[in-house]
């Protein structure tokens, strides 16, 4: 039954595929393309395929403990104090991720599309947006994702429709050239990249939202549609531009974009492209700020998390133009430091939590 601190099952799906896009829809495919060639979209496939299962151990997780936080599950299943040290860690993770998504935002609007203006400029402006979002909470953000989401769909169409007649099969040959080891890289790394930040989320705001019975379902079918687009956008970038010339680009998807020529007037509409990726972007940083705010809330036993929003957000928007020294320093950030600390939070972490609640749940019926 809806009410107003309810999501509803749709909502929560766009949430999800949303927050699963993000960064990842400029940036992947290049990695992608990188690592397997014209075999990328395969890679892709594989990563789609490992995410669900991921996905399967986060909702898992959240069944076992319906009322519980990530945050006291910790404290529950690893100890008091433990569990506050795991806790203390994950503010201090999604505070940076919170500040690298923001970086994001700002490196690609100043070298893309308004390069005189000052990066500080947009940075506050996007985390004064997030901030107004935090504070009306998970449910508003799920309501506006709703109004935004056919948009997003129909702008993904087109792209797809103007940008087909371009393709050429001869990009794809030789396929299946790729190494298992070539199809595996790049495969983790898109998991990492779209699928284990859901666990941050999963567990973090079930109070508030009040998830429905078929929540299970929405997360499945957020992370499938996610998968999709980007197989889709990799698939099609390969066949439009070639393997290599796609690993070049720092922002595929947007160079793929401009390749858009209907009739020789409708051009240079790659903005479309952006307002995608900016809308989607705009609700993976909410989210992350928002399991933030929950978070320190949670640790410091605040009873509103709200009133922290303000605080939080000068720090996070400081943070932002800290957390990268330079462009080249984020790939090598993603490539190495991501993809351990994403391994741990994605996977090690939320495994070991289901391995301690059976064994106590054993031990409870035994006894």
């Amino acid at each position: 039954m809806n009410n107003e601190s309810t999501l509803t099952a749709r909502q929560l799906m766009i949430l999800i595929f949303l927050f699963s896009v993000g960064t990842t829809i400029l940036v992947v495919p290049s990695i992608l393309a990188a690592e397997a060639k014209q075999d990328a979209w395969i890679a892709g496939m594989a990563a789609v395929g490992s995410g669900l299962l991921f996905i399967w151990m986060y909702v898992k997780l959240a069944n076992m403990f319906p009322a519980m936080t990530l945050f006291d599950m910790n404290e529950l299943l690893l100890g008091k104090w433990l569990g506050k040290a795991v806790n203390f860690f994950y503010i201090y993770m999604m505070f940076v991720l919170s500040a690298q998504v923001l970086f994001y935002i700002g490196t690609f609007m100043t070298t893309q599309i308004m390069p005189t203006t000052p990066i500080q400029s947009i940075h506050i402006l996007m985390m004064t947006f997030v901030v107004i979002g935090a504070k009306l909470g998970v449910v508003i953000l799920g309501r506006t994702a709703e109004i935004f989401f056919p948009w997003i769909i129909l702008l993904f169409f087109l792209l797809v429709i103007f940008v087909a007649p371009q393709s050429s099969m001869k990009n794809l040959l030789p396929m299946g050239e790729a190494s298992i080891l070539s199809i595996a890289r790049p495969a983790l790394f898109m998991v990492v990249y779209s699928y284990f930040p859901i666990a941050f989320t999963v567990c973090l705001i079930s109070r508030e939202a009040k998830f429905p019975a078929r929540f299970n379902k929405s997360f499945f079918y957020g992370g499938i549609m996610s998968g999709i687009m980007m197989i889709v956008i990799t698939f099609l970038g390969i066949l439009v531009m070639g393997a290599d010339p796609s690993s070049r680009y720092v922002y595929a998807t947007y160079a793929l974009a401009k390749k858009i020529s209907v009739g020789n007037f409708l051009q240079r509409i790659e903005v479309t492209v952006a307002f995608l990726w900016f809308i989607s972007i705009y609700f993976k940083l909410s989210l992350y700020f928002h399991v933030t705010l929950k978070a320190i809330a949670s640790l410091f036993q605040f009873q509103n998390y709200r009133s922290l929003a303000t605080p939080t957000g000068f720090i996070v928007t400081v943070l932002s133009l800290m957390v990268y020294p330079n462009v080249a320093y984020i790939h090598e950030w993603d490539k190495f430091a991501w993809v351990s600390l994403g391994i741990c939070f994605g996977c090690l972490h939320p495994a070991l939590l289901i391995c301690i609640g059976y064994i106590r749940r054993k031990k409870v019926k035994n006894g």
